[in-house]
């Protein structure tokens, strides 16, 4: 359809049974519309037919290499080692099998030639996924199957690898982790919710536990209470997105940037609810969403060493605790807090020749506090098997966790990716294309400069745009991604009588339509984006 131009109409067909007619859908004046199509569909119902004006569908099938298929799992033929898509492959299998059978049967000679020649042939390569040394006659088949980690040619000598050892070596960098872990999701089900946006959170937990039908180690999909998006990614980036922003407010504490550690919360605890953070930790790594990058260092290491290590003065966050240390550090005379300071685990001499192992045992006591949260945190963190990973690929997960990692969209990550349908060069069109793509970026740095009027961040922006607030995990991800821009220069052609219209985003799409009309000064532009991003985060067009 990319290729189709001359305008489309869709048609849908009369009641009945058998041969029917079709009938033209009548568009609506800005064209056709979510609530149009859900309401001629049936609310998805009723099959609704897309018919070119002025060309006709090419139903040619397209070849193999054809760039619609640039994205869809590939596997290679056993009988012609051609590699070609899955919908492709199973008609593919069915005629190659047939051309191989009509071949003469008669191959003795070839297999005594080929046995000899490996019985003299004594040399051997290194294959380049596993660097493992294999004869040469078989190096090519086993570096096809190397990637399967599950497949029985992974093996050397006739014993199979195992998954903890070729996790080992395969896990060479964080990416790794990410990828492999999104192979674990099994999409043979769905995971769906459906949530409402007000109490997201609230809402968001309480139906991630019910699990009723499925459980969070299938595919995630999201449905918005009220809005006629589909998921095809951008929701459940989104709701990832909400749910890991809500629950670092929620359950942890400290300041951003510097870490924080699990609240001293025994209701969330008997609730669960650090598991369900757990879970969906795991499954916003796997599925797109944002790293739950804010822990402390000792967190970490306790997820996965069960011992308290690296707790320093900076880690405390509780204002008894604060203050406490406080008062050991600058009082000379501790008689005072004696009471306190007994009621934290310190069993000592309480004077000042001994305030560092007093100002240290406060410390364990304010962390031991919590250990038995970050051990339920630990229980969800099993989804995948994502905490075994961690174990032994300690140094290569922390990023991922741990503080410190900048995921944070500026202005220049989104400026950088996007790609605009310019006009011709030298057209009015085309320098009102480029002054508004300065407005943007204008718009982008007074956001992060922290001079706007309104209370809007750039993350922000790239969630409206795209539905995650967060740079891409993968750099595959950050290499393909781009936000297609259009420029609408016909609004008030179509609707005359009109005084302002906002920019148009299809998150899943991820491409952006500005209003020529109503963004080419620097103010209008500002007040107009302001307001659709504050007024328009629902996914209300299809």
């Amino acid at each position: 359809m990319m290729t189709i131009t001359g305008g489309w109409l869709l048609y849908k067909s009369a009641g009945g049974h058998g041969r029917r007619n079709l009938s033209v859908v009548p568009p609506e004046s800005e064209g056709y519309t979510g609530s149009t199509i859900r309401s001629a569909s049936g609310a998805g119902k009723t099959m609704l037919y897309i018919a070119p004006l002025q060309e006709e569908f090419d139903l040619e099938p397209l070849p193999d290499n054809s760039q619609e298929f640039s994205h869809m799992p590939k596997a290679e033929c056993k009988n012609c080692f051609k590699i070609l898509p899955l919908q492709i492959l199973a008609l593919h299998v069915k005629q190659c099998n047939a051309s191989k059978s009509d071949k003469p049967s008669d191959s003795e000679p070839e297999v005594t030639e080929v046995v000899l020649s490996c019985e003299k042939n004594t040399k051997e390569g290194k294959c380049p996924i596993c660097q493992k040394n294999y004869p040469a006659m078989e190096l090519e088949l086993h570096a096809s199957v190397c990637g399967d980690w599950a497949s029985p040619l992974s093996c050397r000598g006739g014993s199979p690898v195992g998954l903890e050892e070729q996790q080992n070596e395969k896990i060479t960098c964080e990416e790794d982790v990410l990828r492999w872990l999104a192979t674990r999701v099994d999409k043979s089900k769905e995971f769906c919710i459906c949530v409402s946006r007000m109490n997201l959170l609230e809402r968001g937990l309480m139906l991630w536990q019910r699990q009723k039908n499925s459980s969070p180690v299938n595919l995630l999909k999201v449905t918005f209470i009220g809005e006629a998006g589909i998921d095809t990614g951008a929701l459940r980036k989104e709701f990832l997105t909400e749910m890991v922003a809500g629950l670092e407010t929620l359950l942890f504490e400290g300041e951003d940037g510097k870490g924080k550690m699990p609240k001293y919360s025994l209701n969330d605890l008997d609730s669960g609810i650090f598991r369900v953070a757990g879970e969906i930790f795991a499954a916003s790594l796997a599925q797109g969403g944002p790293a739950p990058a804010f822990l402390q260092e000792w967190c970490y290491d306790f997820l996965l060493t069960g011992d308290l290590k690296n707790i320093t003065r900076n880690d405390v966050h509780d204002m008894e605790f604060s203050s406490l240390i406080k008062m050991v550090e600058e009082s000379s005379d501790l008689s005072s807090c004696t009471e306190q300071i007994i009621s934290c685990g310190y069993t000592g001499p309480i004077n000042e020749e001994n305030k560092d192992k007093i100002t240290r045992a406060i410390l364990l006591h304010s962390a031991a506090r919590r250990t038995v949260m970050l051990r339920q945190l630990r229980e969800g963190l099993q989804l995948y098997g994502l905490i075994d990973v961690m174990e032994r690929n300690r140094e290569l997960c922390r990023g991922l966790f741990v503080a410190g990692a900048d995921h944070n969209v500026d202005s220049y990550y989104i400026v950088s990716h996007l790609a605009p349908t310019m006009s011709e060069t030298g057209s009015q069109r085309h320098a009102r294309e480029t002054q508004i793509l300065n407005n943007f970026q204008d718009f982008l740095q007074e956001l992060e400069d922290g001079t706007a009027e309104d209370a809007l961040s750039v993350p922000e922006v790239m969630q409206w745009l795209t539905g995650q607030s967060h740079r891409h995990l993968l750099l595959s991800e950050r290499e393909n991604f781009k936000i297609t821009v259009h420029f609408d220069h016909t609004c008030m052609e179509r609707m005359p009588s009109h005084t302002i219209c906002y920019p148009v985003v299809s998150a899943c799409a991820q491409a952006i339509t500005f209003p020529t009309a109503h963004c080419v000064h620097y103010s209008d532009f500002k007040n107009n984006v302001a307001t659709a991003i504050k007024c328009g985060a629902g996914f209300h067009r299809l």
